[in-house]
């Protein structure tokens, strides 16, 4: 088996004629399973042949098997690679239609299959990653520093720099399609092209808020120990694909700022000055909730929830499987150390 991370197949993937057999594109972030599987479409891009790409609803090809291994067999007309793409194969039993091509690598195609989060060790995943010859790029749900990478690279190809408390506000508006986060970015620039740099007022001219609000609420919740409510938030947003990531990550950044606003308090300021003046930045309905958090919250239990915070962001990252149930574990958690001072 050959792995791949969605973030090396521009260093790997350079030729179509380099390329392995049978590739499959999958992962929770259904726009980073797009913008790769379209980076290595890219490579045919300049055939001669005007059926050099082929694309296939994978409904077609489970109902069908025998198409899939029958356009791999067909020898381009002008000669060099053609490329079949087959779409959203998650949930499909594909089998029948991928492990001939894996018992016999077509020679003059490419086939590429697009999915969304598979199990380890299941169906199409299993298949694939148990062969020699074909490779999986898994596509996470973008971290934090996935989303400050990615923002970096979009401003500066509009020659625009952004500023720490810019950039955390349009991360927080970010959702977990990377396609929908990368054009939310690209408006901002737009909207700040001309000008030197993006600002917080040109993401709030165009920039709607990606993830959902109650996302928002159930961070709110977790700080102010209202275990009712975040119940029942995290009984709605957790259906949601990478919901648990980006709730994590909001998590951690509402954290952090209340325990530099703690610090402020113990020095003397008064909770509402302590959260305006906090760096980065905390907006909407955080902002609100922060003040009242700080009468709640001891210095040493905010570290300690931090801590709590970080340790399952790691533990999603290597068992994205329980992602849902660490997340709700470590807020509900939070949620009941929360005491009055």
């Amino acid at each position: 088996m050959t792995a791949a991370k969605a973030s090396e197949v521009g260093r790997r993937f350079t030729h179509r004629d380099k390329l392995p057999p049978v590739i499959l594109v999958f992962g929770p972030d259904r726009g980073l399973v797009t913008e790769v599987s379209d980076a290595i479409l890219a490579l045919f891009a300049d055939s001669d042949d005007p059926f050099a790409i082929v694309k296939l609803d994978a409904a077609a090809v489970a109902s069908d098997p025998a198409r899939l291994i029958d356009e791999a067999g067909t020898i381009s007309m002008f000669g060099g690679k053609r490329l079949i793409l087959v779409r959203d194969a998650a949930g499909r039993n594909m089998s029948p239609s991928v492990q001939p091509l894996l018992d016999h690598p077509p020679t003059d195609a490419v086939v590429v299959v697009e999915a969304g989060d598979l199990k380890r060790g299941t169906g199409l995943r299993k298949d694939v990653e148990g062969h020699a010859r074909a490779v999986a790029v898994y596509c996470p749900a973008d971290t934090g520093r996935d989303l400050d990478l990615m923002i970096e690279e979009e401003a500066s190809k509009f020659g625009l720099t952004i500023d720490a408390d810019a950039r955390a506000v349009l991360r927080e508006r970010l959702g977990a399609d990377r396609a929908a986060s990368r054009n939310e970015v690209v408006k901002a620039c737009l909207h700040a092209a001309g000008g030197e740099a993006v600002t917080i007022a040109d993401i709030d001219a165009v920039v709607g808020d990606v993830a959902a609000s109650e996302i928002g609420e159930a961070v709110d919740a977790a700080f102010l120990g209202n275990r009712r409510a975040l119940d029942a938030v995290l009984a709605r947003v957790l259906r949601q694909d990478s919901a648990a990531v980006q709730i994590l990550m909001m998590a951690q950044r509402v954290s952090h700022a209340l325990e530099l606003a703690s610090v402020a308090v113990a020095a003397g300021a008064s909770p509402t000055r302590a959260v305006e003046d906090v760096r980065p930045p905390l907006f909407g309905s955080h902002r609100t909730m922060a003040p009242r958090a700080l009468d709640i919250w001891p210095p040493g239990k905010l570290r300690a929830a931090s801590e709590a915070i970080a340790e399952a962001t790691f533990r999603t990252r290597i068992m994205p499987h329980l992602a849902a149930a660490t997340t709700r574990d470590v807020l509900m958690r939070i949620a009941s150390q929360v005491s009055r001072r």
